[in-house]
C-alpha cells in the first residue's frame, strides 16, 4: 500500500509551517530567557564553571533558533555519551544516505519538531553542572499553581467516589458514570499544553465536571461505552490480578494530576489490577512529564499542610506505589523520531511488554501523532489501517486535536465541523477518544 506523504512545513498553509515558522523559535527564546535569569544563581550553586556552561547553553540556543528561521540542515548529534544518539544518529545518517535534505522546512515536521527538543538536551548534556536541569520547569510549576481551584474540585470529588463502597456487580451504572467523569476530565486536561502556546500559560480556569458537560459535543470519536464494557469484562474486581494498563502520559501539572486521578480510579475501583505510568526520560515537548514533575507534583500534594484534600490523594497514591499497583517507567523509546509503527522494530522489549497488557491509554496529540505516523491521511482513512501494523494490544487516545492529521471521521462530518470552526484540527477545542480492539488469535487465548 503506498503511503501519503509525511506533514511538513514545506506546506505553508500547514500548521507544521506555522509550528516550525513561529512557534518553536519562540519556546527556543524561552530558554534563553530562563538561562539569562538564572545565571547568577546557577554560578553561586556550582561555581563559575556553571556560569560558563550557562552561557554556552544560552549559545547553542542562539544557534538552533538561527538554523530553525533560515532552514539549515539538520546535523548530527554530539553528546556522546548518552545512551540514544547511535539510534538518532543512525536514523539521520540512513536520512541523508538516502539523499534527502533535511532541513527545518524541507524534511517530515515529527523528525525536526523531536529533534529540537533533542538539540535543547544536547545542549545541557554536553555540560557538568547543568544536565539535571530542565528549562521547562517555571512555565510548567507555574500552569500547576494556576489551576489550584480546578484541582480542589476534582480531588475532593474524587476521595467522596473513592470513599464510598461501591460493589461493582450491583452498582455497575453508578461506577459506569464515574469512569466516564474521570477519563473525560483526563481527555480535556490535554488542554494543558505548553508546546501549542509557546511556552505561554495554560492553566485549567473552569470547574472540569461542568466543563465536559459543556464540551460532550465536542468529542468527534467517543468510543468510552466500548472502553468501560471492555474492562468491565476483564473482572478485575473478582480479583483477577491479570489485568494490566499502560499508561503512556503526557503534560506535567495539570494534565498530570487528571491523569493520575482516572489511574486512581480506575485502580480503588477494580477495573484493573495494576497501572506501568510511561513518562519522558528528559524535558520533551516543554510539558511533557518526567518523573521529577511527577515526584514533585506528589511532593507538593503531600506538603499542603493546609488542604486535607490534596493529602488524602497523595496518601493514597504513595500507597498504590508501595504496594505495586502503580509502575512508574521511563523509556527512551519515547523521545526518538521513531513512530509507533517501528517500536517492534527498535524497542522489542517495550513492545513485549505492552502486548501483555489489557490496555494502552495514550494521551495526547503527540502519540496521536506517532500511532499514525504523522501522515496526510484522508480523513476518513480507517484507523487500523493509519497504524501500519502497530497493535501489540487494545488500546485509546484520549486527545484533544492540535495537528492536521486526524482519521475513522465521515467526510461530511468533517466539512460540518470545519463550518463551525475552520481550525478545528489545531486549536485543541475539539478532541477524540478513539479505541483500537485487537482481534483475540488462539495464540492469546
Amino acid at each position: 500500500m503506498a503511503l501519503p506523504p509525511p506533514l511538513s512545513a514545506k506546506d505553508e498553509k500547514s500548521f507544521a509551517y506555522e509550528t516550525i515558522k513561529d512557534r518553536l523559535p519562540l519556546i527556543v527564546t524561552r530558554i534563553v530567557d530562563f538561562l539569562a535569569r538564572h545565571r547568577t544563581n546557577f554560578a553561586k550553586q556550582y561555581g563559575e564553571d556553571a556560569e560558563n556552561e550557562c552561557k554556552s547553553c544560552i549559545s547553542a540556543m542562539d544557534k538552533l533558533r538561527y538554523e530553525i528561521a533560515r532552514d539549515k540542515p539538520i546535523l548530527l548529534l554530539n553528546d556522546n555519551h548518552t545512551d540514544d544518539i547511535h539510534i538518532w544518529n543512525e536514523y539521520l545518517q540512513k536520512e541523508m544516505d538516502q539523499g534527502k535534505v533535511i532541513s527545518w522546512f524541507q524534511s517530515n515536521w515529527l523528525l525536526v519538531e523531536c529533534y529540537m527538543y533533542r538539540k535543547i538536551a544536547e545542549a545541557f548534556n554536553l555540560t557538568a553542572h547543568l544536565q539535571h536541569v530542565d528549562p521547562f520547569i517555571e512555565m510548567k510549576q507555574h500552569t500547576f499553581y494556576s489551576s489550584v481551584q480546578a484541582i480542589d474540585v476534582v480531588l475532593a470529588q474524587l476521595n467522596i467516589d473513592i470513599e464510598q463502597t461501591t460493589d461493582p456487580v450491583n452498582n455497575k451504572s453508578t461506577i459506569e458514570q464515574q469512569f466516564y467523569n474521570y477519563m473525560e476530565i483526563s481527555l480535556w486536561g490535554n488542554q494543558c499544553d505548553l508546546s501549542l502556546s509557546g511556552g505561554a500559560n495554560r492553566s485549567q480556569e473552569h470547574d472540569p465536571f461542568h466543563q465536559i458537560t459543556e464540551l460532550k459535543t465536542h468529542i468527534l470519536i467517543n468510543h468510552e461505552t466500548s472502553l468501560f464494557n471492555y474492562l468491565y469484562d476483564q473482572q478485575a474486581y473478582l480479583l483477577n490480578f491479570d489485568v494490566c494498563i499502560d499508561f503512556v502520559l503526557d503534560n506535567a501539572g495539570f494534565e498530570l494530576l487528571t491523569d493520575l486521578c482516572f489511574a486512581d480510579f480506575l485502580i480503588s475501583k477494580r477495573l484493573c489490577s495494576r497501572i506501568t505510568l510511561h513518562l519522558k526520560c528528559f524535558p520533551w515537548f516543554v510539558s511533557d512529564a518526567t518523573k521529577t514533575d511527577f515526584d514533585w507534583l506528589l511532593e507538593q500534594l503531600s506538603n499542603s499542610s493546609s488542604n486535607s484534600v490534596w493529602q488524602i490523594a497523595s496518601k493514597r497514591w504513595q500507597q498504590h506505589i508501595q504496594n505495586g499497583q502503580w509502575i512508574i517507567q521511563t523509556h527512551r523509546f519515547f523521545t526518538l523520531p521513531y513512530d509507533y509503527s517501528y517500536m517492534q522494530q527498535i524497542s522489542s522489549e517495550l513492545y513485549c511488554t505492552m502486548s501483555q497488557s489489557k490496555l494502552i491509554i495514550f494521551k495526547g496529540d503527540l502519540n496521536y501523532r506517532k500511532l499514525v505516523g504523522d501522515l496526510r491521511w484522508p480523513l476518513n482513512e480507517r484507523f487500523e489501517t493509519a497504524l501500519r501494523g502497530f497493535q501489540p494490544t487494545s488500546f485509546v487516545v484520549l486527545r484533544t486535536c492540535k495537528a492536521d492529521v486526524q482519521v475513522d471521521i465521515d467526510l461530511k462530518v468533517g466539512q460540518e465541523i470545519t463550518k463551525i470552526d475552520p481550525r478545528w484540527m489545531v486549536n485543541g477545542k475539539w478532541a477524540v477518544i478513539q479505541a483500537f480492539f485487537k482481534k483475540q488469535t488462539e495464540k492469546d487465548i
